[in-house]
């Protein structure tokens, strides 16, 4: 995921090139003060995403998150675009190049594809 996000245009703050995907400790995220917040858990569609969302958005110093103050947490599918490889990480580069710049790249992002997450 860290070279689909820099092909879209962005930094990966806590994850480099070539790493095997892990738990993420609440405290990196904390410390890497993204200004942009991907939730793609692996193996969980958007919609399970969403509706265990007050499992991350009740944890100590959610509020404070630039990337919460901004509106800036996008919830994605990652099985459809990013946990494996294959053709779709192209179209998953895509999704991330509209979620970051708003760019309008390939098919339209549909909900199904990229969500971003409000409060409450």
């Amino acid at each position: 995921m860290p070279e689909q996000i820099a092909c879209a245009g962005g930094e990966a703050l806590i994850a480099a090139p070539g790493e095997h995907t892990r738990p993420m400790e609440w405290e990196a995220v904390r410390a890497a003060r993204p200004d942009v917040l991907l939730i793609v858990p692996c193996g969980f569609a958007p919609g399970r995403t969403l509706r265990e969302r007050d499992l991350l958005t009740t944890l100590p110093g959610w509020e404070g998150l630039p990337a919460v103050r901004a509106g800036e947490v996008w919830v994605l599918d990652g099985p459809a675009y990013f946990n494996r490889p294959g053709p779709r990480v192209v179209r998953g580069a895509e999704v991330l190049a509209h979620v970051l710049h708003g760019v309008g790249a390939g098919s339209p992002v549909t909900p199904a594809k990229a969500v971003r997450l409000t409060r409450g």
